[in-house]
Formats: structure tokens, sequence, C-alpha cells
């Protein structure tokens, strides 16, 4: 909406003029070029939800690839942008590690200099409940997420309601990729959580 609308460079613009005021934003998108001249000050975050083109191949269909997405960080951290990256959801799948370490190998090629700024990660395994599981199935009886319980660990979340997550080995074998990569290709960047 944002080219027949402009709301979002108004908003960006607006958090510019505040002191104190910052304004971050998650986007699979890449029409970032209107965003690109706003007088943003460095107030806003542009954070991007990347993944490997296996994971946006089955399962975002109808979004922009993994280099395109590239690209639109390219040109945001280009233009000043403080800039973070959503890695959501990680999939376990054969090959897994080397598409997740060939992403950020990519993502560091594509950042160029810009690697060297002011970057986050904000990294999500791949997770659901009973009631999403049965959404999905309902809209996508042939769905191939992998969602077998038994292959899971439950967790009751936060607001009272349980979840199936991977269980604690494979979140350590998570944790020391993404650790990993990340500490090669971006050392100054900071890992805002991992769950």
């Amino acid at each position: 909406m944002e080219k027949y609308s402009g709301s979002l460079k108004k908003a960006i613009e607006f958090f510019g003029k505040q002191e104190l005021g910052r304004f971050r934003f998650v986007t699979k998108y890449t029409e970032v070029d209107s965003l690109l001249d706003a007088d943003h000050r460095g107030h806003t975050r542009f954070r991007f939800s990347i993944n490997t083109q296996h994971v946006i191949k089955r399962y975002e269909h109808g979004t922009p690839g993994a280099e395109e997405r590239l690209e639109a960080a390219r040109k945001v951290a280009g233009a000043g942008y403080p800039l973070g990256f959503i890695i959501a959801p990680i999939i376990v799948y054969p090959g897994w590690e080397k598409d997740y370490g060939e992403l950020m190998e990519s993502l560091r090629e594509k950042l160029g200099p810009s690697a060297e700024s002011n970057i986050t990660f904000e990294l999500i395994s791949h997770r659901f409940t009973a009631r999403a599981k049965k959404r999905i199935l309902d809209i996508f009886p042939t769905s191939t997420l992998p969602m077998q319980e038994e292959e899971r660990k439950f967790k009751y979340g936060q607001f009272g309601y349980g979840k199936y997550v991977y269980p604690k080995e494979t979140m350590e074998e998570l944790k020391s990729l993404f650790i990993r990569e990340i500490d090669t290709y971006f050392p100054t960047a900071n890992i805002e959580y991992l769950v």
C-alpha cells in the first residue's frame, strides 16, 4: 500500500523528528526505493524477514525471493538506516546447516561495507500450536510444513497455551550454527534473541 498512501514514509519522517522516539518495522517486501530519501535521522530500524531459498520457495508463496530481499536490504543500509534481520521460521530439513550458512555469507557479500554498521538479528525457530496446525491443514491439506508432534518438545508458553518446539539438542545445534555464522560475517552485530 505504500506506493498509494505514502504512510510508511510519513511515519519514518515523523519519528525522525522525535528526539527520543524510535520506530522499527519488519517486512518481506522489496519496494523500498520511495523510502530511501526519507528524513529518518537514524530513528527507524528496517527489519527484513529473510530465510533460505528452500524455505521461501516451499512456504512463503507470493513473496520476493532471498536475493531480492538482500538487495533491498543493501539499498536501505546505503541510505543510512539502522538494519535488522529476522530469520524465521528457522526450519530443520536435510541440508539446513549449509543453506543457512550460505544465507549468512550471501547477506554479508550483498551488504558489503554496510555490514559493519548497526545490525541486529532476531532468530525464531519453527514452532506451532495444535490450533495453528489444525488451521494450516484445513487451508493447506497437503502442506509439507514439519508439524509432527512426536518430533518436538511440548512447551507451555507465557500466555497459558502450549506449543511444539524443537527439542533441546536441535536448539543447541541452531544456536551453535547462528552464533558461529553471525560472529564470522557480522562480528559487531547484536543477536537480540534466539527462540
